[in-house]
């Protein structure tokens, strides 16, 4: 991507239309030359280009060979040329308004991939300056809603077997705790408790003793619960889920909840650090495989009686970050207390319990 000299911008199959809200009342629609993408520049009331890891979805897409959203592009100036093969050269400086990290994406996969076809559409308008091209900027990405990831894992679940299984356990089993009380849309409705992904995080972190799942992001998190669901079987990740929430439920309710505000326990921070726990010990798990969750009626009178009311485990509860290994602490320390035999066996017991680190809120 150019940032600082000037070099023409070829567009393919473009034409002319009106729009009321650009510069001129005039837009060029068309397809960017893939050389010419190099020729874009960007300006700095851009977000710098993100790491691929992050882009993960722009990727994918292009990999498939399948269209991505037109970007949005600002020439200063009105300078352009129709050649005698239909596509037409701006002459001008042309920037990218919107549409930055799938320009970025693309100049990547085609110097990796150099035979693929890619084609990004895109919108010129004519005469911007820097001022109208920010103004422009900052208004498509404060208006424009993010997609949520309940969304994101909702649609995967017709390529991902582990998030297929997931979806019908909250959707088709009535007797599961949290039937109907995942949301898996864009907003969390009434009497929902959970989004997805904090049920998916919880179902990774459960099984990480045999599969690497506390990694945050879903590109990552969707291939390990899969890579689960060939170690498990999708018979005992299904129990294993039942039994895990069961468990919440007979402790402490999940099914009478009316607000999820005064659950502590189902909140993000709570169910990833209890679900770490019992990776992490092997008191948990059927031997010798350790593939079935078990939890012995001793322990779970112990759990219990875990003091999920104490001020500072709700505070604990509504953070992140070192929050979760602070309650990873605390619970591991109450099944503990009182006993000088049958304590925790943990599997590892160097291991400490890190989280991978994300912007997820806690609740």
């Amino acid at each position: 991507m150019n940032t600082k000299t000037t070099t023409p911008v070829v567009m393919l199959h473009a034409g002319l239309d009106e729009a009321k809200d650009s510069t001129q009342d005039i837009i060029l629609r068309g397809v960017i030359s893939p050389q010419s993408l190099h020729h874009l520049l960007k300006d700095d009331y851009q977000r710098e280009a993100q790491p691929l890891t992050a882009q993960w979805s722009i990727l994918e897409a292009l990999q498939k060979g399948e269209s991505l959203p037109d970007i949005e592009l600002g020439m200063r100036g009105q300078s352009f040329k129709t050649e005698k093969d239909g596509s037409i050269t701006l002459h001008d400086p042309v920037y990218i308004v919107d549409g930055l990290q799938r320009i970025s994406t693309a100049i990547h996969f085609i110097a990796t991939n150099p035979t693929a076809m890619v084609r990004i559409g895109a919108t010129v308008h004519f005469s911007t300056t820097r001022e109208w091209e920010r103004r422009r900027f900052h208004k498509l990405n404060t208006q424009r809603l993010k997609v949520s990831p309940n969304i994101i894992l909702r649609n995967m679940r017709e390529n991902s077997s582990a998030v297929l299984m997931l979806y019908g356990l909250t959707l088709n089993e009535k007797a599961f705790p949290l039937y109907n009380r995942v949301s898996w849309s864009q907003r969390m409705m009434k009497g929902e408790l959970i989004s997805a992904l904090t049920f998916a995080k919880a179902a990774g972190l459960l099984h990480s003793h045999k599969v690497a799942a506390r990694r945050a992001s879903i590109a990552e998190l969707v291939p390990a619960l899969d890579k689960a669901v060939e170690v498990f079987g999708i018979q005992a990740l299904r129990e294993n889920m039942r039994v895990f929430f069961g468990l919440v439920d007979e402790c402490w309710g999940i099914k009478r909840v009316q607000y999820r505000e005064g659950a502590i326990y189902m909140r993000g921070t709570f169910l990833y650090a209890f679900a770490r726990l019992m990776s992490d010990h092997t008191d948990f798990w059927q031997q010798p495989d350790e593939k079935r969750l078990t939890i012995e009626a001793s322990l779970k009178r112990k759990i219990a009686q875990f003091p999920i009311h104490d001020p500072e485990i709700m505070r604990l509860s509504g953070s992140s970050g070192l929050a979760r290994e602070a309650l990873y602490t605390y619970l591991q320390r109450h099944i503990n207390r009182g006993k000088t035999t049958k304590r925790l066996t943990p599997r590892n017991p160097e291991t400490v319990a890190l989280f991978e680190e994300d912007d997820e809120a806690a609740a």
